[in-house]
């Protein structure tokens, strides 16, 4: 007698007529259905016009600072309550009563839910390449973009990590409460991150206070990744507080699995009582364990996010003795700004030779002569400064004379102010060059006069000014409407596509 193995009894693979597995299945139809909306790719596109028209106007001023906070930190916080409300909305449709009695792991599903969030997260994130590749052909990498770069990803997966917390926790028939509470996290999140800039540069970054808005993620992440908005210090460890943000990024969703797949029913919650205890003891540890251990020892310089130059104590309104106006303009009325062309829109174009007059306000007298007059004009930072050689030889002869306002003239050697005194002007060309930004790149001018008065002895007397223009990159804001306007395009035109078939 022959006796055969006894077959060996594995589980049922759930696979579907493809032959591919049942997340995948779930995934791809999860996928289609967040899509499917008649206004949904409509809703897509209007949000990416919104940053790309962002992005072309941030171009005219400094593009890092105000388009950079708010495409990589502001705007991937939101996905904080659009997960909350995604994974809160079968039980707000009682659409889980299916899912909990179908043929469908739920594991599977609450997998392939996630998985249809971060591809939204990772859609974002492409579509902000063009406007960035836009920003770095013109200017390179800056330090804080390539930690923007980092920074929003780190935010996308805790904002869907705790989101998906905030989702399976609330169980009811209506969608208000977890994304209300979801977007009241997303607001204390993001008020952490400069009120810890803020007790940072006073020195109180290891108070109580300054452990208090290590509760942001957002906060961890920053430190972690090395760098600031605002402030010169950073902590000269990180170990702890990699730690701490992986503690709080990988608790969020093993806890939002463990609550869905084990502690909730078909109607109502099915934990005991210990369970529950156990479920608010990890929340407090969440929230406890990166207040108590991450990183507080702020000595490190922080790196400059820009190759920008340090020019203190320059853009005062106010105090200056240079102007800038139009060849062959009269002086204006109210003088002077040290950024000479703060009125002038749009600022000088890089790279482009700008002619303007530069009007030097010499503190003499109008009753004065001035016998010999000599100057030397210096552009910094990159700007090229192209004066006419026999205007400034022909200065002294063609003084123009200036009334002051009340009160307001340059102080004359004597201590009084001057009512009425001497204007130089010299025809120059700008022409600034290096931008370390597409647009409010500010360029500083230093001028050295030399000049005698008549029967004075010939004694010179020497006068340094000092002054910046700005300037923008005047392509920018077409490549960057151009390169803003890719993906809602597609968007738009998808939509479009839908609409005629379905119509």
């Amino acid at each position: 007698m022959v006796v055969l193995p006894a077959p060996r009894l594995t589980a049922p693979s759930r696979r579907n007529e493809l032959g591919l597995p049942e997340m995948w299945t779930l995934y791809s139809e999860e996928l289609r259905s967040v899509t499917r909306g008649r206004f949904a790719l409509l809703g897509t596109a209007v949000v990416l016009l919104g940053l790309g028209g962002l992005a072309a106007v941030a171009s005219q001023d400094t593009w890092l600072d105000s388009y950079g906070v708010i495409a990589y930190f502001l705007v991937p916080l939101g996905f904080l309550p659009m997960t909350a409300g995604m994974l809160a909305t079968p039980r707000a449709n009682r659409f889980v009563e299916s899912l909990f009695t179908a043929p469908v792991s739920r594991s599977n599903w609450l997998a392939a839910r996630l998985l249809v969030v971060l591809t939204l997260a990772l859609a974002y994130y492409l579509a902000l390449i063009p406007t960035m590749l836009v920003f770095v052909g013109h200017v390179g990498m800056p330090y804080l973009l390539g930690r923007f770069l980092l920074w929003a990803p780190g935010i996308l997966l805790i904002s869907i990590a705790v989101g998906s917390l905030v989702g399976v926790v609330f169980i009811g028939r209506s969608v208000a409460a977890p994304v209300a509470t979801a977007v009241g996290l997303m607001l204390i999140f993001a008020v952490l991150v400069p009120l810890q800039e803020l007790l940072v540069a006073r020195g109180y970054g290891a108070s109580a206070s300054g452990h208090f808005v290590l509760l942001s993620p957002l906060v961890l992440l920053k430190n972690a990744l090395g760098f600031t908005l605002a402030v010169g210090t950073l902590p000269a460890t990180t170990t702890a507080t990699w730690i701490c943000f992986a503690v709080v990024l990988l608790g969020a969703l093993a806890l939002a699995a463990w609550v869905f797949l084990k502690l909730q029913g078909v109607e109502s919650w099915e934990a005991s009582r210990g369970q529950r205890w156990i479920l608010a003891g990890i929340v407090v540890l969440l929230i406890l364990i990166p207040i108590a251990q991450s990183d507080t020892d702020y000595t490190l310089a922080a790196p400059a996010p820009n190759n920008a130059p340090d020019i203190p104590g320059l853009f005062l309104r106010g105090g200056g003795n240079l102007a800038l106006v139009d060849p062959g303009q009269p002086a204006p009325a109210r003088c002077c700004d040290t950024l000479l062309n703060r009125d002038q829109w749009p600022t000088f174009p890089t790279d482009i030779a700008t002619k303007q007059d530069l009007l030097i306000f010499l503190p003499v007298d109008a009753r004065s002569t001035v016998a010999t007059l000599q100057m030397q004009l210096t552009g910094q930072s990159g700007l090229d400064v192209a004066a006419d050689p026999g205007a400034v030889a022909q200065a002294a002869g063609h003084l123009e004379k200036y009334d002051y306002p009340a009160g307001q003239g340059p102080m004359a050697p004597d201590g009084r102010r001057i009512a009425s005194g001497w204007i130089a002007r010299i025809p120059i060309a700008f022409t600034p060059t290096k931008p370390w930004d597409l647009g409010g790149v500010r360029y500083p001018l230093d001028v050295n006069v030399t000049y005698t008065l008549a029967g004075d002895d010939g004694q010179p007397k020497a006068v340094t000014m000092r002054g910046a223009i700005e300037a923008h990159i005047s392509t920018a804001i077409y490549e960057m409407s151009a390169a803003g306007a890719f993906f809602p395009l597609l968007c738009l035109l998808a939509g479009f596509r839908r609409w005629r078939r379905t119509r």
